[in-house]
């Protein structure tokens, strides 16, 4: 697993600069509203999805920065891209770099060029394009390769249908998931849950399951005649819909499909809190650490509860050993470096306010 230590972020969207040192198994990115939370989960999947062709094509399709029209098939969008560029700047010039270190040297740019006066079709002039480098890797021969891609006249990005690009990240090698703050519809669990049926894997999302509801025996998700969750309680009669059982079930299963969908990989997750109940934090990171380190995975999610910050507390106290896989980062708006702080700080400071009170 080519896990990172390390990021650096210049004029990416609401970042003129940032830098994140001392990135672990697991990192737990913290801060008030608008510091950049969600943006840094985004520039860390862009970052750890370099060989994909739809770099950050899901976080403007997520964030409603795109238009729509209906084609032959399906519909597809078109992104707008002036949010990519730090001061929505959409300008010959505008550029932004993403680096990360570790195992491996990654890096993401995408600038914004003017198409000469004597461009040739299918390129207009006068219009813009988005230039780029496909970095050469170990594993493939021949030097970089500049790419540009035209905008339409009016600055938008074609993406296609958004069915090629959702969920693309699974697909990687290694996988790049990123679990996003609304709850995913029937239709989307079905399609993970498709690809963890029959594994390991389903076994460790029944037991996630069970960290909420510990009646719960099996789970089946069908496509067959609308799409359908269900789940069987012990000792009852039949399987009741998923979504009786609550929000908190609902993400469990969301965040357990993802563990198992990126072994050897990297999982970002916004507002991991979303849907759970502070009594049941302590046994959730148990299990989300412990599922990180047995499938190698590396996890970047992003808080602003403090019931999950206390949970790592919580963890801490009652198995340190554990807990030593976890950073917290602190982002502060304006600040150019985030504030790192190891399980055992952040447990203090919690016992402190406590005693406090």
């Amino acid at each position: 697993m080519a896990a990172i230590t390390s990021i650096d972020i210049e004029n990416f969207r609401c970042f003129r600069k940032l830098r994140v040192e001392g990135l672990a198994p697991v990192n737990l990115i913290v801060g008030a509203n608008n510091a950049g939370k969600t943006v840094l989960l985004e520039a860390i999947e862009a970052v750890v999805s370099h060989d994909s062709p739809f770099v950050l094509y899901r976080a403007s399709l997520d964030r409603g920065e795109f238009r729509q029209r209906r084609a032959a098939d399906e519909d597809v969008v078109e992104l707008d891209l002036r949010h990519w560029f730090h001061g929505h700047v959409l300008a010959p010039g505008a550029t932004f770099a993403i680096h990360a270190t570790g195992n491996e040297e990654l890096a993401v740019t995408r600038s914004l060029e003017s198409v000469p006066g004597d461009a040739s079709p299918p390129w207009v002039p006068g219009t813009l394009r988005l230039a780029f480098e496909r970095k050469t890797v170990p594993e493939r021969r021949g030097p970089d390769v500049k790419l540009m891609l035209p905008l339409t006249p009016d600055g938008l990005l074609g993406a296609g249908s958004p069915s090629t690009f959702t969920n693309h990240g699974l697909r990687l090698t290694p996988p790049v998931g990123f679990v996003p703050t609304n709850r995913l519809l029937p239709k989307q669990l079905a399609r993970l849950w498709a690809n963890v049926v029959l594994t390991p894997g389903e076994q460790r999302t029944i037991d996630a399951l069970r960290l909420i509801e510990p009646q719960i025996e099996r789970i089946a998700i069908s496509e067959s005649d609308g799409t359908i969750a269900k789940v069987l309680l012990r000792g009852a009669d039949g399987p009741v819909p998923l979504g009786t059982l609550g929000e908190g079930v609902s993400r469990i299963l969301t965040l357990a499909l993802h563990l198992a969908l990126t072994q050897h990989g990297f999982l970002l997750i916004d507002e991991i809190e979303n849907g759970l109940h502070w009594s049941v934090m302590p046994k959730v990171w148990r299990f989300v650490v412990e599922t990180a380190l047995a499938g190698r995975i590396q996890i970047f999610a992003a808080t602003h509860s403090k019931d999950w910050v206390e949970g790592l507390a919580e963890l801490h106290r009652t198995n340190p050993s554990l807990a030593a896989h976890v950073a917290v980062h602190r982002l502060e708006a304006g600040r150019e470096t985030s504030v790192r702080f190891d399980a055992g700080r952040i447990a203090e400071y919690v016992e402190m306010e406590l005693e406090a009170r």
